[in-house]
């Protein structure tokens, strides 16, 4: 077997790593998935639950709320599913930093 640069004992480390990466990025991705966020609106009469795949889980509205003005319980929802979805991207870029850090591409297809 050939050693030194370029020999194939470079590429048989090189798939290892390569195997390690898929390994940890689907680790961390099948835990991104798992997590839930809870976010809620300004005033906090709706609460939204979301996970790491940006799916609702569960959304809570407050009594208190007048559902009878459609307008203001639309804009109310639209806010905390924005915010919601703002906190899946940031809390992904945070775990996903720490691979990126050992440098493993963040963007591979697994």
């Amino acid at each position: 077997m050939f050693k030194g640069p370029g020999g194939m004992g470079d590429m048989m480390g090189l798939m290892k790593q390569a195997q390690k990466m898929k390994k940890d990025m689907k680790k961390l991705k099948k835990e991104i998935s798992k997590t839930n966020i809870t976010v809620t609106n300004d005033d906090n009469s709706i609460s939204l639950v979301i996970n790491g795949d940006h799916l609702v889980q569960k959304i809570t509205i407050s009594e208190d709320i007048d559902i009878n003005n459609i307008n203001n319980l639309e804009n109310k929802l639209k806010e905390v599913i924005n915010r919601g979805n703002k906190e899946v991207d940031k809390m992904s870029s945070e775990k996903l930093s720490a691979l990126s850090k050992q440098g493993i591409p963040t963007d591979l297809p697994f």
